[in-house]
């Protein structure tokens, strides 16, 4: 089963949270968040490896001191010691996400914003931009983002990173909240690498969380009908 746990932070902390923070996660995370300009950018890069560490100790039992990350040759992390756990993070605005689960997984969450639909037809298949611009133009900024983030959890999902071309595969949406892999039309795809990357099957689940984002999730195995598991960012401090 994939779980996918949130962590909401609607406001900045105080610098004495961010010491905190900052002293309960990795030296390469700690000089990570000193080098941001903005304070949110670097609570929620903290925030991430305390959710990340959190699931994992309570969920299969792993304490934090006795981790050991490694990076793939296309940087997704994963557990040196414990290759059947599999986990991904996303973070966004004011909330941080964290899918995991004993089979591969890909989450992505956006924040919903105007954006120029030039990018659309740029990194999108033809029938997911004649899709797009076939619906009202109030529906038009909220699918934008569905088809963004179900794309961009299939990538994380596969963690071969930026060498997948977004225009590469298509996704189909199917209601109310799944949608299903296809490769683009052979007239259409001229970015090859479909055979490359599309070899095995995957499930999509979106996930309500919030009206002003989109959250998706991409796994090998089939969801379940277990929603969003909220905890809350206090919890994430060190006792």
């Amino acid at each position: 089963m994939i779980n996918i746990t949130g962590v909401h932070v609607p406001e900045l902390l105080s610098e004495e949270t961010m010491e905190q923070l900052r002293a309960a996660v990795s030296e390469e995370r700690r000089d990570q968040s000193l080098r941001f300009q903005r304070q949110q950018d670097a609570q929620r890069s903290l925030l991430g490896e305390l959710l990340v560490t959190h699931v994992l100790k309570e969920r299969y039992g792993l304490p934090a001191n006795t981790l050991t990350f490694s990076k793939t040759s296309y940087g997704k992390p994963y557990l040196s010691e414990h290759t059947d756990i599999h986990f991904n993070l996303s973070h966004a605005g004011d909330w941080v996400i964290c899918a995991d689960g004993k089979a591969p997984v890909g989450v992505d969450i956006e924040k919903i914003r105007p954006i120029d639909f030039a990018i659309a037809e740029r990194f999108f298949t033809a029938s997911e931009y004649k899709l797009l611009m076939s619906v009202d133009e109030q529906e038009r900024l909220q699918l934008f983002y569905t088809l963004w983030t179900l794309k961009e959890s299939y990538i994380k999902f596969v963690g071969k990173g930026l060498s997948i071309p977004l225009d590469s595969f298509a996704v189909e949406l199917i209601e109310p909240d799944t949608a299903r892999l296809a490769a683009p039309d052979p007239e259409e795809d001229s970015s090859g690498g479909w055979d490359d990357h599309c070899q095995q099957s995957c499930f999509f689940r979106k996930i309500n969380v919030d009206r002003e984002y989109k959250l998706s999730v991409c796994s090998a195995v089939a969801f379940g009908p277990r929603p969003l598991i909220m905890v809350d960012w206090r919890e994430l401090l060190p006792v």
